[in-house]
């Protein structure tokens, strides 16, 4: 099918209009016209009803989004990875949370480029969501995630225990910083902690909450390995009988993705996770 054709259906829907569509592609409303026919004859469905207002989906066309999305991010991944580099015959493509960068997914990296100098290396950083989504489309061949989704024929190994424990800036213990660790650790703070299900300043990202709380005071969740230094040095202090999160880090991968690469990629971050390292050094200021 014409990769063409599913861009043009994901744009009518961002735009609300085939008018507007032909604007932004630069085409003209009959080329519009012409792609989504194209598109609806070799389905067999209607996938718009056009009025006034704009083009609403038809309940074949909701259902056609995630496939047409599908279709666009493989295309744009296969073009971004082919060919590859010359001088290299094979391609290894890890993905990480942006918590799990430093020191997890670049000690893992700077170890396989030693290890496999045959193979280009590609590096993604995204949410555990997308990470999933695009191991599942086989555009991943491994991820690193906090939150894994059990889905058919994904391979789920946990590398390391972790837990989210509660800090104080040692001088400064106030106020209160609600550091979003996702859907599971909102559900468990909320129920153990309800008096700080709305709280004054939050953030969606752990290391920049951890930046703000040493520079600024303040108390939160944070992991145990990255807040380490901080409680040696006396910065910052564990809040006593506060609850405490199980929070692990996991390889997914795809089964029938295994090969002798990917075995011998996984048994190099394991010796990666193994060794001692600072946790606290993704911040800021580099």
């Amino acid at each position: 099918m014409d990769i063409d054709l599913a861009r043009t259906f994901l744009e009518i829907i961002r735009s609300g209009s085939f008018i507007a569509t032909a604007e932004r592609l630069h085409i003209t409303q009959t080329a519009v016209t012409a792609r989504v026919r194209s598109l609806e004859t070799q389905l067999g469905c209607r996938l718009f009803v056009r009025n006034r207002a704009g083009a609403r989906l038809t309940s074949d066309g909701e259902r056609f989004v995630a496939y047409a999305n599908q279709l666009v991010q493989t295309w744009e991944a296969a073009r971004r990875d082919l060919p590859l580099p010359r001088g290299y015959d094979k391609l290894l493509s890890l993905g990480a949370e942006v918590s799990l960068c430093n020191p997890l997914m670049l000690a893992w990296v700077r170890r396989l480029r030693q290890a496999l100098p045959d193979h280009a290396l590609r590096s993604e950083v995204a949410s555990g969501g997308e990470l999933q989504h695009k191991l599942d489309l086989g555009v991943l061949d491994a991820a690193l995630v906090h939150q894994p989704e059990y889905l058919p024929g994904l391979q789920v190994v946990q590398l390391l225990e972790e837990k989210l424990i509660q800090v104080a800036h040692a001088r400064t213990p106030e106020p209160y910083l609600y550091v979003d660790w996702g859907a599971a650790f909102r559900s468990q703070h909320d129920l153990a902690l309800p008096e700080h299900i709305r709280a004054a300043l939050s953030f969606s990202l752990g290391p920049l909450a951890l930046q703000y709380l040493v520079q600024h005071g303040g108390r939160g969740y944070f992991r145990t390995r990255v807040v380490q230094r901080y409680l040696d040095e006396g910065v910052l202090k564990r809040v006593e009988q506060a609850p405490e999160f199980s929070y692990p880090v996991y390889l997914v991968y795809p089964r029938a993705a295994e090969s002798p690469a990917l075995t011998q990629a996984i048994a190099l971050l394991r010796e990666v996770a193994e060794e001692e390292c600072d946790w606290s050094r993704w911040n800021y200021e580099i």
